[in-house]
């Protein structure tokens, strides 16, 4: 007679439907619920904790750890900080998936889908968003040149007021001419954007016997269409060391201006508004900043915007 096999002592090997792998894999995607989830749920408890103290502050607390100093280190410890975040948001849909499947080795394949799902998703959102945000700045500069449009600066010149007999100055230095009182830079400008305009100059001796570096000095005044000028008025008693003002000239004198453009911040929204490239997120990040989203944007000028700078050797 044939032995009757004994079965008591084998296992009857588990069936693992190929679904569960699939599902196993799908169940990855979670990461990207569960992931802000425990971000909040963390983040919550310390955000109020570093308003206390930046002590409590978690990318504080990570630079500490780690060493990390100055702005790059913040920066680096912001990175360490969302990484840890995403390993915990993968461990978390991981254990989901073993309450679900009642497997390990799903889900360890969980876990792995769920990073590789992160990785994916961030080598497509970041190209996108760095694209994105390189349109948005070159936007900016294009908006910010935009400025340089609106006038020019012509020729300048300077004019010197003399000493009265009354009040007149002994000249210490007769070789380089007579002396004034006052020294006006007088400053042509051609507008082509009518509106409130900053004109500021500094004028500057580097004489070995006549040394002047006179503070920068702006006037503002409103500027119609056509040409314009505008004079900087710099005085004996202001400039503290010099006794008067010589012809530029003669001694080799130099005026440096700087010309700017006085916006509103309703001009501002305005521009930013019609530019279709900043979006409506941008906008609202900007008024939120700026501290607009909570009052009505001033009508007067107020934000100084470059508009040409010009150096002139006399």
């Amino acid at each position: 007679m044939m032995p009757e096999p004994n079965y008591s002592n084998q296992s009857i090997p588990e069936v693992q439907p190929k679904g569960k792998l699939i599902i196993a894999i799908l169940l990855g995607l979670l990461t990207f619920i569960v992931t802000p989830v425990i971000s909040i749920v963390f983040a919550i408890p310390f955000f109020f904790l570093g308003k206390v103290s930046e002590r409590f502050n978690l990318i504080v607390i990570i630079a500490g750890i780690f060493g990390l100093r100055e702005l790059g280190g913040f920066f680096t410890a912001q990175f360490i900080l969302i990484g840890i975040f995403a390993l915990l948001g993968d461990f978390a849909t991981a254990i989901i998936s073993l309450f679900i499947n009642r497997s390990k080795k799903f889900a360890l394949i969980t876990f792995i889908s769920a990073l590789i799902f992160q990785l994916v998703a961030v080598t497509i959102i970041v190209p996108l968003t760095i694209k994105q945000s390189q349109r948005i700045i070159e936007a900016g500069i294009e908006s910010e040149k935009s400025y340089q449009q609106y006038a020019k600066i012509g020729n300048v010149d300077f004019a010197i007021q003399p000493y009265s007999d009354s009040d007149r100055e002994a000249n210490r230095y007769p070789e380089y001419g007579p002396i004034g009182k006052k020294l006006e830079i007088i400053v042509p400008i051609s507008v082509s954007q009518e509106g409130s305009y900053l004109v500021a100059a500094q004028y500057r001796v580097s004489k070995e016997k006549l040394s002047t570096n006179t503070p920068m000095k702006d006037v503002t005044q409103y500027l119609n269409v056509g040409n314009n000028v505008v004079k900087v008025e710099f005085l004996v008693n202001e400039s503290g060391k010099s006794y008067g003002f010589w012809s530029p000239k003669y001694v080799g004198g130099t005026a440096q201006v700087q010309l700017y453009y006085l916006a509103s911040e309703k001009e501002l929204l305005d521009k930013i508004s019609s530019d279709s490239i900043v979006g409506k997120k941008i906008l609202e990040r900007f008024l939120k900043d700026e501290g607009l989203d909570k009052r009505a944007p001033q009508t007067k000028p107020t934000i100084n915007k470059f508009v040409e700078r010009k150096e002139v050797q006399f």
